[in-house]
């Protein structure tokens, strides 16, 4: 299982030097890094120092850019009801039904589909970034992020809704799939609509059924707490809500980050239609394997060139480098951003993808044999505690969580496994008060 590079657009109008609030993830699940205003290119660098390649990236769209929506359509054909998608949201929309990304999402029990909408000219330059940018590593899906706001603790409530709110927005969903984001000043006069709208509120008259209460579920970021009082108590305001509120000690976009591996049931995957990405592992290997081949081309070019300190070759060099990276465009479109000196890290990065299911790897009991060996040769293994052992038998990589008193102690017994011919390299390391934390992923050579 790889890492989890999460990634979503500070504004999704700044698409000339666009910034993202993102967070990358281990395989357990635990943050490792986290960054609320970073280019790709800055975001790349970060996971490029650290060492950190199998990575996976998860986008998320914000739901103040998008029209969520319900629509009724007969049969059960995906091919079908994909035809009469447009049709069916063109009347709900103030927009060219051609200037509109359209997102299916599941059915509920009243037979009706969830339906979000996007400007497709804004969703498709994210798209890019996120496919031919200065990320090196594969993007699995999109998502809405309002979406991922935790609602376990409401399922089975026939009317119910979650909040959070953030120094920036407030973000709000729903069981039936409905979410939206929007300004702090707009909350009451959205909720308004929603338990003042009618001629009586939802729950008038029945106020002694606790069944029929409204649960509403608030999260609250720490900064926030006191600015919230106020708009909490005209919250609680409403007949027959009844209101619980949890205070959150980091961001509204972890709290999203951190949900994610905790969803019974995945969110709505906005790659549809054009933006539907290709699984068709033969395909893309054979395209990647002719790219790596002019890759390996320029990069004994460029080798070449340190050797010979010439300035002829330095000229035929870059020339020819010219030409690997003509053919890498053709090969691969909508790349502009590719530079060379880019090329052979991007190269590498897709063919570790690609065949990160083939890789042999060294059995659980010859990998853990040698790390414990190890471990109890080492000088400070009095002062080494293991925490937690994790095997994944797919990659054959073995995940050692420690406790040391230093980070030096964790170094040395990473060199003394690598230097019996392991490969193992510390993935994480957080300084505690009193000692350090960190994970050591031990594989094959």
């Amino acid at each position: 299982m790889p890492n989890t590079l999460f990634i979503r657009p500070n504004q999704v109008h700044q698409i000339d030097t666009p910034t993202f609030e993102w967070g990358l993830y281990d395989l357990t699940g635990e943050q490792v890094k986290y960054g609320s205003k970073s280019t790709l290119e800055l975001i790349d660098q970060t996971l490029m120092q650290n060492g950190i390649e199998n990575v996976e990236v998860i986008g998320l769209w914000p739901a103040y850019a998008t029209f969520s929506s319900k629509i009724s359509l007969p049969g059960n054909q995906s091919r079908l009801i994909q035809q009469a998608l447009p049709f069916a949201v063109e009347e709900q929309i103030a927009q060219d039904i051609e200037q509109v990304h359209i997102a299916l999402g599941g059915k509920n029990k009243a037979s009706e589909y969830s339906v979000l909408n996007i400007d497709y000219a804004l969703f498709e330059a994210y798209f890019k970034v996120l496919t031919t940018g200065d990320l090196a590593y594969p993007l699995k899906a999109i998502h809405l992020d309002a979406n991922l706001l935790p609602i376990e603790n409401l399922q089975g409530q026939a009317q119910a809704m979650t909040l959070c709110l953030s120094s920036r927005e407030v973000v709000v969903n729903q069981p039936d799939g409905r979410a939206i984001s929007l300004a702090h000043a707009n909350l009451i006069p959205y909720l308004d609509s929603i338990f003042l709208g009618q001629a009586e509120s939802p729950l008038e008259g029945n106020q002694s059924d606790e069944s029929s209460e409204f649960k509403l579920h608030v999260y609250i970021e720490k900064a926030q707490l006191d600015q919230s009082k106020m708009l909490i108590a005209q919250i609680e305001q409403y007949p027959g809500v009844k209101v619980s509120s949890t205070e959150i000690e980091f961001s509204e976009f972890e709290l999203l980050c951190i949900h994610y591996f905790k969803m019974k049931a995945p969110a709505i995957d906005l790659c549809q239609g054009d933006f539907k990405l290709n699984t068709a592992g033969n395909n893309v290997w054979g395209r990647w394997r002719s790219v790596a081949a002019i890759a390996v081309i320029g990069l004994l070019l460029q080798l070449g060139v340190f050797i010979g300190q010439g300035v002829f070759y330095n000229q035929q060099a870059d020339k020819i480098g010219q030409q690997v990276l003509a053919q890498y465009k053709k090969i691969v479109p909508n790349s502009r951003k590719v530079t060379l000196g880019k090329l052979p890290r991007i190269i590498k990065g897709k063919l570790n993808n690609s065949n990160a299911a083939s890789n042999s790897a060294v059995d659980f009991l010859s990998l853990l044999g040698e790390a414990g060996y190890q471990f109890k040769n080492s000088k400070h293994n009095s002062q080494l505690k293991f925490k937690s052992i994790n095997y994944n038998e797919q990659r054959g990589e073995l995940l050692l969580e420690m406790q040391a008193q230093s980070f030096e102690q964790l170094e040395l017994l990473k060199q003394s496994i690598v230097s019996a011919g392991l490969t193992a390299k510390i993935i994480s390391n957080v300084q505690e008060k009193a000692f350090v934390r960190g994970r050591i992923s031990v594989s094959g050579a």
